[in-house]
């Protein structure tokens, strides 16, 4: 499709890539979905599938598009499994808390990292919340699932044409092997981050 010459749009929209998405027990052969003390997300995006994410190409926007980053979020969710099988760890939520809390990311834009901290301080800002049936199997998410929890960033990040961007997911040992934890756990789990803001590019 032809570009109209000089004419661009901006829109708000949120650009995701996924750490793993799973269900059941995982192993080291599904490299998509095995967590590991480090994974780069955003410079390994696999396009195509937007369970996955968004972005259309590995590692950049496509050629004409920038973007200004107000927010990074993480989306965390773990339900319905058995994590008996780590020592430390007794239940879901059990899990749910230390991934949050011994995880950080390096927000990456080029060379240089521009925002890092903590997964908690990046609330997900919605995502599945509350009990069901009972106390037992409660639905955590990283923050509660709505729009004023959402950390805005007192300065745009701004991403320019061809930049390279990269979310550096890390995730600590720290009394319990939080990796290990997440790949034994028998239900259902996700994690994924996003970069939120405004996107730029040409008209079509």
């Amino acid at each position: 499709m032809a570009k109209v010459l000089g004419l661009r749009e901006q829109r708000v929209q949120f650009f995701y890539d996924t750490d793993f998405i799973n269900y059941g027990t995982t192993l080291s052969t599904d490299t998509s979905n095995y967590a590991v003390a480090q994974k780069n997300l955003f410079s390994d995006a696999r396009a195509g599938n937007l369970l996955r994410t968004n972005l259309q190409g590995p590692g950049q926007l496509l050629s004409d598009q920038t973007f200004l980053t107000f927010a990074v979020r993480h989306e965390v969710m773990f339900y319905g499994g058995d994590i008996s099988a780590v020592t430390g760890l007794t239940n879901t939520a059990e899990l749910s808390i230390w991934t949050l809390s011994t995880s950080v990311f390096q927000f990456q834009v080029d060379t240089k990292i521009e925002f890092e901290g903590p997964l908690t301080m990046t609330p997900a800002g919605g995502g599945p919340w509350g009990f069901i049936s009972d106390s037992a199997q409660p639905l955590i998410t990283n923050g509660e699932p709505d729009a004023p929890s959402i950390y805005v960033l007192p300065l745009p990040i701004a991403i320019t044409k061809r930049q390279a961007i990269a979310m550096i997911e890390k995730k600590f040992s720290w009394g319990v092997d939080v990796a290990a934890g997440i790949n034994a756990y028998t239900g259902g789990k996700l994690l994924r981050a996003y970069i939120d803001g405004y996107n730029t590019r040409d008209v079509q």
